[in-house]
């Protein structure tokens, strides 16, 4: 025989050869985990949830791997809206048991829906906002805020007694009941919904109801224990709601300060204790991280403006030197006509129009051009701007050979070579475009320069493959 908690082979002694327990022993935490689950079970049919989460993590803390339990659990988490510890639950589950488990379903259900998880991300950060509000002391729109988040989860417990509190907070006792009634609808015996409501109505009612209920419970309880029960297998029922009848309000109107102030004690301590430290270390590491992204950001822009505002002076100390030179030159001459193209394409460049720029560049015939100033400032201009122009009328002129629209890539692609002689995809889809349009000697033309100028690429090697087909 083997363990039940580990799976190692029990000794002759009833102990296991590897976790050392006995066998009895381990068969008691079984059969107390399975009492435990049944008395949880039984409170999740009557909606007394907040008692079955108590009942079932007592029985997952005699055996954490009673999957039935641990699903039920998460099942009573998501009935109270709080859908990530549900999931936390369901993971576990599958971990302890990857097949045959309902809890795959349930965490599908989930997963497979986007709109759900969206909504379940926009009420956990809406719900921090609101504890923001909160911490401001800004209560109108923290009211705003919490009733968007119980418009996306209308179960949620904690939100509604939060909202209670607000109520209570802003001296509007009869909605503070009504967000109570909602609580106890959804978790009948909920602990604070019973104590908060007991305060602003003064109804003794409610809390010797909860009593009575308690030591029903516990006879039942110990009654079964006795028997030792047997495990089980039930859901909870969907549409069983407890009657609410027992919390009718009490005709008797007079409020005790004393009741008051301890309500909203242990509500503002319950917030201020529990939730607000993990959310502001939560707001300071984002804030942190944040003003770090931002600094980089700054200080990489800072970087480029200043490299910007380099090359703009040099252009325009250079413009000024040949604009010197200009003024020398009398007519129309060639050199005259050359120095005003590179000085309107620096104007168009630092204007940021890199098309016109380009179009001023084409004109200029560098090799007549004697002044160093010109030839440096030219090369400039040509290295920044043509390569990066060219690309763009290559990218048109392939989207239009590719759209059948052979004229217009034929002048595209021509334009990407004039503004870049260097551009070996414009000029082999040149001989492509002719090549389609069967003018076969035009074709031809363009794959030979493709194989002359760039004899490594791999464009040269396609160009021969297509003129063989041509010859």
């Amino acid at each position: 025989m083997n363990c039940m908690r580990c799976g190692g082979p029990l000794l002759i002694t009833g102990y296991c050869s590897q976790c050392g327990l006995s066998e009895d022993y381990v068969k008691k935490c079984i059969r107390t985990s399975n009492y435990y689950y049944n008395r949880g079970l039984d409170k999740a049919i009557v909606r007394d949830l907040s008692g079955a989460i108590v009942e079932l993590k007592k029985s997952l803390r005699y055996n954490k791997k009673n999957i039935i339990a641990r699903n039920l659990l998460g099942l009573c988490y998501h009935e109270m809206g709080e859908i990530v510890l549900a999931l936390s639950e369901w993971v576990i589950s599958t971990h302890f048991q990857p097949n045959d488990n309902e809890a795959d379903d349930y965490i599908k259900s989930i997963q497979n829906n986007p709109a759900r998880l969206d909504e379940v991300n926009t009420t956990i950060r809406k719900y921090n906002q609101t504890l923001t509000y909160l911490r401001q002391g800004d209560y109108d729109l923290a009211l705003i805020q919490l009733k968007r988040v119980l418009g996306l989860s209308p179960n949620f417990v904690n939100g509604h007694l939060l909202l209670a509190l607000l109520f209570i907070k802003t001296d509007n006792k009869e909605r503070a009941k009504k967000a109570l009634r909602r609580v106890l609808r959804i978790d009948a015996n909920n602990t604070l919904a019973l104590k908060y409501y007991r305060e602003i109505a003064g109804n003794p009612g409610i809390s010797r109801h909860a009593e009575s209920a308690d030591r029903a419970n516990s006879k039942r309880s110990q009654s079964e224990e006795k028997d030792e029960p047997k495990l089980k297998h039930r859901e909870i029922e969907s549409g069983s709601r407890l009657s609410i009848d027992q919390y009718v309000e009490s005709s008797n109107n007079k409020y005790t300060f004393i009741g008051i102030v301890v309500g909203l004690l242990v509500g503002i301590a319950v917030m201020y204790f529990l939730f607000i430290p993990q959310k502001t270390d939560e707001l300071a590491d984002s804030y942190d991280t944040l003003k770090q992204e931002y600094n980089e950001e700054l200080s990489s822009k800072n970087k480029d403006i200043s490299s910007l505002k380099s090359d703009k002076d040099s252009m325009q100390d250079s413009i000024d030197q040949l604009t010197a030179e200009l003024n020398k030159l009398t007519g129309e001459s060639s050199s005259g006509n050359v120095f005003e193209n590179i000085i309107n394409a620096a104007k168009s460049y630092i204007d940021t129009d890199k098309e016109k720029c380009a179009e001023y560049l084409v004109k200029v015939d560098i090799d007549k051009v004697d002044s160093k100033d010109a030839k440096k400032l030219y090369n400039q201009l040509y290295a920044s701007v043509m390569p990066g122009i060219s690309t763009e009328y290559y990218n048109r002129g392939y989207s239009a050979l590719m759209a059948g629209n052979y004229e217009e890539a034929l002048k595209q692609l021509k334009l990407a070579v004039e503004y870049d002689e260097e551009n070996d995809n414009a000029l082999f889809y040149l001989g492509r475009t002719y090549h389609y349009m069967h003018e076969d000697d035009e074709a031809k033309k363009y794959y030979q320069q493709v194989m002359t100028k760039f004899p490594d690429s791999r464009r040269a090697s396609q160009a021969e493959g297509h003129l063989n087909e041509l010859s």
